[in-house]
């Protein structure tokens, strides 16, 4: 009887201890978790769908077991080859409070196939490396979009002076499932009311080479905008725009648009001939047309034949002009042939070229003297013999005479 009364007393005391050892073992950092993707909640035995480059929402809800300091919820996605993370800042949770957090990410879009099957990985975590921390992995599937153009680089100059052409170089890439038939470049600046349109062609399917000959999914194309002259000076946004009937994609970039240029550089002869050894003069002429006085910085580019040489700094006035002497020399052994130097002035980039044409004039002219000695010792001897010649019948005359 005693036995049983003692039984009877321990039952209540080993539910509360079972209890108790359910609730420690149940705690941890985060409990009932859920996971929206998208918008649409997600479970571990889903397979969700989504769109290659898509930015998507992803919302992660959890009721915290314990009290705990600097929590941060981590999201990521690997697909075999990209790998992109997104993470909230630390927080604090109080066990027993729901907390929900909403972070996003930027779907990898470069992939050859048309579905990629994707890991969606979900952390919870604080910094006690004892705590129960939550982390899980839910599948997905990436889809490429049927019909997709994106621009990959834009290249300019990001300042040009009014009144002048300048070239903008666009690479477009065909980033859909299907082929992309005559696509198209435009660049403007909405600004200025200006714009030029480049046809780009047909873009295969992302690296679908198999099925295509001759063809790429990405295309250059060159494409010469005007800025009109007179316009005001300021920073002008550059619009860039490709298109089929299919698919268009766009981008904004910023340039820097100035006065009409107010100098000038002009050469009047930018080719001359010259015997190795000498020395010739060029002529360039700076023109300042603005009102107030400018100062050049000159320098040359020349190979190993030449010597070139520039004052490195000319002041001109307002409304003026200089004319900058350039003196060029060809080596004393210089080969025959036609050979190039440019003078920079202020960025002003003007090509020129010296014609070698014969060997040094020292040398002509010491072979020329050896010549001219030879021919004159010739002709004194072929006198002498005229004279020679010329003596001895008179003496045989007179000889006979008497």
């Amino acid at each position: 009887m005693k036995n049983m009364k003692r039984n009877i007393f321990l039952v209540p005391f080993v539910a509360v201890l079972a209890l108790m050892i359910v609730g420690f073992a149940s705690a941890s950092l985060a409990n009932s978790v859920h996971v929206e993707f998208n918008g649409q909640e997600i479970g571990l035995n889903d397979d969700l769908t989504s769109f290659a480059g898509d930015v998507v929402p992803v919302r992660v809800t959890f009721t915290a077991g314990e009290d705990s300091k600097d929590v941060k919820i981590e999201v990521s996605i690997y697909d075999g080859r990209d790998d992109v993370a997104a993470s909230t800042e630390r927080f604090n949770t109080v066990a027993g409070k729901t907390y929900t957090k909403l972070l996003s990410l930027r779907l990898p879009n470069d992939f050859d196939s048309e579905l990629n099957e994707m890991t969606l990985s979900v952390d919870i975590y604080d910094a006690d490396h004892n705590t129960n921390d939550y982390s899980e992995d839910y599948k997905l599937s990436m889809q490429r979009e049927s019909y997709t153009l994106k621009i990959l680089s834009v290249d300019y100059s990001s300042k040009v002076s009014a009144g002048n052409v300048f070239p903008v170089s666009v690479v477009v890439k065909n980033m859909g499932y299907n082929r992309m038939d005559d696509t198209y470049v435009v660049v403007s600046i909405p600004g200025l009311g200006v714009s030029a349109r480049g046809y780009v062609g047909d873009l295969i399917p992302l690296e679908d080479y198999s099925n295509y000959d001759d063809e790429e999914d990405s295309m250059f194309q060159t494409v010469y905008l005007k800025v009109p002259a007179g316009v005001d000076e300021g920073v002008y946004e550059l619009k860039v725009e490709v298109y089929n009937d299919e698919s268009s994609s766009s981008v904004t970039k910023l340039i820097s648009v100035s006065g009409s240029e107010s100098s000038m550089v002009l050469a009047a002869i930018k080719n001359q001939d010259l015997r190795a050894g000498e020395t010739v003069t060029y002529d360039l002429v700076i023109v300042n047309s603005a009102d107030d006085i400018k100062v050049f910085d000159i320098k040359t580019v020349s190979g190993d034949v030449l010597s070139v040489s520039v004052p490195s700094v000319i002041t001109v006035g307002p409304d003026a002009s200089e004319t900058v002497s350039i003196t060029v020399k060809a080596d004393e052994d210089a080969a025959i042939g036609t050979y190039t130097f440019s003078v920079d002035v202020d960025g002003k980039q003007t090509v020129f070229g010296a014609n070698v044409v014969g060997g040094s004039a020292s040398t002509s002219g010491v072979a020329l003297t050896v010549i001219l000695v030879i021919v004159f010792v010739v002709l004194l001897i072929v006198l002498a013999v005229l004279l020679t010649k010329k003596e001895k019948p008179m003496e045989e005359v007179e000889t006979s005479y008497y």
